[in-house]
């Protein structure tokens, strides 16, 4: 499945990548916040030193920014995915398992309604043939 972009998320990749010079594998939205997932090893070059680069992008798209830096490692990149939470993630057969350590993780985990999962659930398979499942 390709991945298809209009005008508009071209036109803030394009500028993205020359003002912070990371490699963009990735950019949608997610209602009001603006998502670039990098290449591995972008993340720092894509954020700035003191979150600068972050900053002045916000600013010059009027959004939000989030910045997911990708891996190869489907648990790795469903941490950085998760990020600030810290729940553990293996890989059994062809589905992630995420564990949290407390309901409230839990909770932040699924979203109101489970929302955050199938937004989480559907960056997933864009990259990798695994399904996601909380415990």
């Amino acid at each position: 499945m390709a991945i298809q972009y209009d005008l508009r998320l071209i036109g803030f990749i394009n500028i993205f990548e020359k003002v912070s010079r990371a490699k963009v594998k990735d950019c949608f939205e997610d209602e009001e916040v603006l998502v670039f997932v990098v290449q591995q090893g972008e993340a720092r070059k894509a954020i700035g030193k003191g979150g600068e680069t972050v900053k002045k992008l916000s600013d010059k798209f009027r959004k939000k920014l989030r910045i997911i830096e990708f891996n190869n490692d489907p648990k790795l990149f469903v941490k950085s995915l998760l990020c600030p939470l810290k729940p553990i993630v293996e890989l059994k057969e062809d589905y992630l398992v995420i564990k949290s350590k407390d309901n409230k993780e839990k909770g932040q985990i699924f979203g109101r309604e489970k929302s955050r999962l199938k937004k989480l659930q559907d960056i997933v398979k864009k990259y990798f043939k695994v399904e996601v499942k909380v415990e």
